[in-house]
């Protein structure tokens, strides 16, 4: 955290992994699933009520401090512009020709390339690729989870996939797996949501 600035939003999450206490859920103490409390009932008896502590935690790694911390890397943010030579590129071919003569990338699918065309994804513009999975973390342990990440489509294809660039977006503990799904994506998707709405200023290293 204080060398990228990178720091995870932390909610209170059921123990059994059923929800996240956020959107609908956040004003509630127990888990509409299980019925499990959301906070340690042998501390909060021990303290008459004063100490509520959350049972289970859910963190939450915010995309827009992570992009921030890409492009003020001068290592990497030169290569952040993968995605605006390629559309000048596939905009002026298919203005010559009216069509690609081969598909190498996602960036050539005829969705993105409409959203070239149309203006909805500008020169300046972030494209990212969101992917959610379980895992098993150890061979012989019950140890399952699932996590979500981010893929930038403005690196090239050689890079956009190694681990390095690949943006982690949160992780939800096992070993059970989560019923309501929505509610762990909740806080990472409604900062998304700000950014597409408000801008995310960065400072581009590479200029």
């Amino acid at each position: 955290m204080d060398l990228t600035g990178i720091e995870s939003v932390v909610h209170h999450m059921c123990v059994n992994s059923c929800i996240v206490y956020t959107g609908p859920f956040a004003d509630l103490e127990s888990c509409p699933v299980c019925s499990e409390s959301q906070y340690d009932n042998l501390r909060l008896e021990a303290s008459l009520g004063a100490k509520r502590i959350a049972c289970q935690e859910f963190h939450t790694v915010l995309i827009g401090l992570q992009l921030q911390a890409l492009y003020r890397n001068p290592e990497h943010a030169i290569h952040v512009h993968y995605l605006h030579e390629e559309r000048v590129w596939v905009l002026s071919v298919i203005e010559d020709q009216g069509y690609l003569d081969e598909y190498t990338d996602v960036l050539h699918g005829s969705d993105l390339i409409n959203a070239f065309q149309d203006g909805h994804i500008g020169e300046d513009d972030i494209i990212l690729m969101f992917s959610i999975d379980s895992a098993q973390l150890y061979a012989k342990k019950l140890s399952a989870c699932w996590i979500y990440i981010w893929v930038i489509l403005n690196l090239a294809p050689d890079r956009r996939y190694k681990k390095k660039h690949v943006f982690i977006g949160g992780f939800i503990p096992g070993p059970n797996n989560p019923k309501n799904t929505d509610s762990f994506l909740f806080p990472g998707l409604q900062h998304l949501a700000a950014l597409q709405r408000e801008g995310l200023v960065v400072w581009d290293t590479s200029i």
